[in-house]
């Protein structure tokens, strides 16, 4: 796989060679960095021309991070809120998962027949169900609105809903974002009980609860991917 250097650092890229383009095009994926260029164009013009894109790349470095490791393995530090967690793996006779974030672990014990990742995925989503609760009556309280039920769902790119009935969703990958991120969205979809829409309106109550909102927003949109991929990929981006 081609590479280039950016910031001091090699990155590898995919290089797709298309006899019908006229331009190259840089694509960031979930793998990585993907660049289409004109069948003849030759290797030194690709690299010049991704060279070009340093400042741009650099922006999005955690995307060009490597995809998540097949397992997570024991003593990895994990993101939850605003610190981290140590996962703490042994074997066992049945597998369970103890998530214990105010004691900064979350112990996992295998027998075997379940993946790692998925007890802690197991552990997270609990540990979701505990928080956006408290969450939402929290911001519910200063809002005025309490939603009629709350789920734990994992959409990868839509990290909160709220449906006409008044029932909200968010995706238990929010307890790895900073917490103010999670809290956020949180009183984003609250505010769709008042404003089932994106009116000025509604983001005037938003800006109310969350004068910073467009910095948290941003720290969304910038890494997104990073959080669909996560745990396991690395230190977290830094919080707005």
């Amino acid at each position: 796989m081609p590479e280039v250097l950016l910031g001091g650092q090699p990155v590898s890229y995919v290089l797709v060679r298309n006899a019908t383009s006229r331009h190259v095009r840089m694509t960031l994926t979930p793998d990585g960095l993907r660049v289409s260029v004109p069948a003849r164009l030759a290797d030194d013009e690709v690299l010049r021309a991704v060279a070009s894109r340093e400042r741009w790349l650099l922006r999005h470095r955690d995307l060009l991070a490597p995809a998540a490791p097949d397992r997570l393995e024991d003593g990895m530090a994990l993101p939850f809120l605003d610190g981290e967690i140590t996962l703490c793996v042994q074997p066992g006779r049945r597998s369970a998962v103890a998530f214990r974030p105010d004691e900064g672990r979350v112990d996992v014990r295998s027998a075997g027949t379940d993946d790692v990742r998925a007890l802690v995925e197991r552990g997270y989503r609990a540990a979701a169900r505990e928080w956006f609760a408290w969450a939402c009556s929290h911001h519910g309280g200063l809002i005025g609105a309490r939603p009629v039920s709350i789920a734990i769902r994992d959409p990868r790119t839509r990290w909160g809903s709220c449906s006409p009935r008044g029932a909200v969703a968010f995706s238990w990958r929010l307890l790895m974002a900073p917490a103010r991120v999670a809290e956020y969205v949180v009183v984003h979809e609250l505010a769709h009980l008042v404003h089932l829409n994106h009116s000025p309106a509604f983001w005037n109550l938003v800006n109310e609860q969350r004068p910073d909102h467009r910095e948290e927003s941003e720290w969304l949109r910038h890494h997104g991917r990073w959080l669909s991929r996560a745990p396991g990929t690395g230190p977290r981006p830094a919080a707005p």
